[in-house]
């Protein structure tokens, strides 16, 4: 029998989007600085030049503001490509780091849900890092993650979704199973101006082909019939492609 229940209420990250972070550093903020900087700039050639000379003031506004809005400018791409090597190289195991502790709190609770079951786990994988999880993004700096996890415990399936709740499921349930690993979409070369637009689409490549890959189970269910093991790991999809195959041919026994 299929039982879907919610086990998580999610982990809350504050991420801002690659999107919003490219709009401040490139627009909003360089906007910001300069319309201060020209209207400093222009009470001062106002009150400083004379009657005849106003006429050319808006011109002169105009000029000051395209030119401080591109010194402006000029150290952002340089910000952004070190922000990116920070993210990559320190900040997601920072991350992991501060979040590990609650994460294996949930993954704790999804398995005192399960033992209710009276079988033990016999299989089990889920995901240790939180930027590995089940992701929402409920706003521009709000990110919520959920326990990504399969089990089995020798009778009933078990798996999450990206909004915390999970679905036990019997081999009768099951319609069918397979795996993949999204790995397209990168966008590579061009002028150094090109490439921070290429990485920042890039990272968001990377978040989709994540959500993409992984192992997924299609089972008779009306409302929710498709679920996902999210994982890039190639063991671990054979894993349970395996797991799946000796169920069906007997080498795996259900238990009663």
């Amino acid at each position: 029998m299929i039982v879907i229940e919610k086990v998580s209420d999610g982990i809350n990250i504050k991420q801002a989007t690659d999107k919003y972070i490219s709009r401040l550093l490139f627009f909003k903020i360089p906007v910001i600085c300069a319309s201060h900087l020209t209207f400093l700039g222009f009470l001062a050639v106002l009150f400083g030049s004379k009657r005849n000379a106003h006429e050319n003031i808006i011109i002169s506004a105009i000029g000051m503001f395209v030119t401080t809005y591109f010194i402006c400018l000029l150290p952002f791409p340089i910000f952004w490509l070190l922000r990116m090597a920070y993210y990559n190289l320190i900040g997601g195991k920072l991350l992991n780091k501060k979040y590990s502790a609650i994460l294996n709190s949930e993954y704790s609770k999804i398995k005192q849900k399960i033992e209710t079951y009276q079988k033990p786990i016999i299989y089990a994988d889920y995901s240790l890092a939180i930027l590995q999880c089940r992701t929402t993004r409920l706003g521009w700096s709000k990110v919520m993650a959920y326990p990504n996890f399969i089990a089995f415990n020798g009778r009933d399936f078990f798996m999450t979704d990206n909004i915390g709740r999970m679905v036990k499921f019997n081999w009768d349930d099951v319609r069918q199973w397979s795996h993949g690993t999204q790995t397209g979409g990168m966008l590579y070369g061009g002028t150094p101006s090109q490439g921070i637009n290429n990485e920042i689409a890039n990272s968001q490549q990377r978040v989709k082909n994540a959500e993409a890959s992984g192992f997924f189970v299609t089972i008779r269910d009306v409302n929710q019939p498709k679920w996902q093991f999210e994982t890039s790991d190639q063991a671990l999809q054979n894993k349970w492609m395996e797991i799946f195959r000796q169920v069906k041919d007997g080498t795996l026994k259900l238990q009663a």
